[in-house]
């Protein structure tokens, strides 16, 4: 089944599973959505939730970027970027990746240049700064970029300087001469500020790290076009067929349990559904809409609060 991705250009988080796509070759059909709601049609799915990227394939849609680069190693196992030897990628993805993205994000737009073919009109980026501060809270207030970019510069370097060294010991990717998702997890906030001033003023003198950043953005985004019906009608064409076993720990609800699912950090919007089943590493749940008919919903469990409706 073609994959569907809901995305928008600019967004850090598409820019990688575009890379993964990349890498592996795979084919997928672009669902170009907004920087900003309304986003009527995916809207319809996925509720109250509005992060992107969102991977449809059929009724089973992967709400974020982490997850759809596993159900894309299960479905397209080659090349691999999960061998047996990682140990980096759960570690990079889980931990370092969503705090490098509050960081570069307080560096992305640190000069006037940097906004420069970003936005079509200043009442188009004022529009994109009053969405994202509610949406940024409580993990970042955007509106204290300025006054924390100092602290955001040392620790960016602190971050490349770890990844310039071990590009070292390794060369061409962070485990060896093959990528891995780990590679993909540290790649993205570096592409996102390359060519930007922070990289130009604080992160020039790191030649492994932008070699290593060229590396990956080689692989380009794989063979794709523009979705030729609605990705509604795709939903409503397919019954959801991705299974994850339900394994509950203590205190988790059992299938069929009414629950509301949100991220944990930012963009806190829940969206409720029927569990279908949860376990170490996911949760899904059923939705059913008259636009659609009954779909899923998957989302990692690290980063997720599962609470009852």
């Amino acid at each position: 089944m073609t994959p569907i991705l809901h995305h928008y250009e600019l967004s850090p988080f598409a820019r990688k599973v575009r890379a993964v796509l990349g890498y592996k070759n795979i084919a997928w059909q672009s669902c170009l959505q907004s920087r900003v709601p309304p986003r009527p049609e995916l809207s319809v799915m996925t509720g109250a939730f509005r992060r992107i990227p969102v991977m449809q394939m059929g009724a089973d849609l992967f709400c974020d970027s982490n997850l759809s680069l596993r159900v894309l190693e299960q479905g397209y196992p080659s090349p691999t970027i999960r061998p047996a030897s990682d140990m980096l990628s759960q570690p990079l993805s889980q931990w370092f990746e969503p705090r490098m993205f509050t960081v570069f994000s307080a560096l992305r737009f640190r000069h006037p240049d940097d906004v420069k073919g970003v936005f079509a009109s200043q009442e188009e980026r004022n529009d994109f700064v009053r969405d994202r501060a509610p949406f940024m809270a409580p993990m970042q207030d955007i509106s204290k970029n300025p006054e924390n970019a100092p602290t955001a510069a040392a620790h960016a370097r602190i971050y490349v300087q770890w990844i310039e060294d071990r590009l070292a010991e390794t060369r061409a990717f962070l485990q060896g001469d093959k990528p891995t998702h780990a590679d993909f997890s540290a790649w993205h906030p570096l592409n996102w500020i390359k060519a930007q001033s922070a990289q130009r003023d604080l992160l020039s003198g790191f030649d492994r790290v932008w070699e290593w950043v060229e590396r990956i953005a080689a692989f380009g985004e794989g063979p794709h076009s523009q979705i030729s019906a609605t990705a509604l009608s795709a939903a409503r064409q397919a019954s959801h067929s991705f299974n994850l076993p339900n394994s509950p720990g203590p205190g988790d609800p059992a299938p069929g349990a009414r629950v509301r699912v949100s991220p944990a950090d930012y963009g806190t919007d829940a969206v409720e559904g029927d569990l279908l089943s949860i376990g170490l590493d996911h949760v899904s749940i059923r939705r059913e809409t008259p636009e659609t008919g009954a779909i899923a919903l998957h989302f990692p469990r690290w980063g997720y609060r599962v609470v009852p409706a």
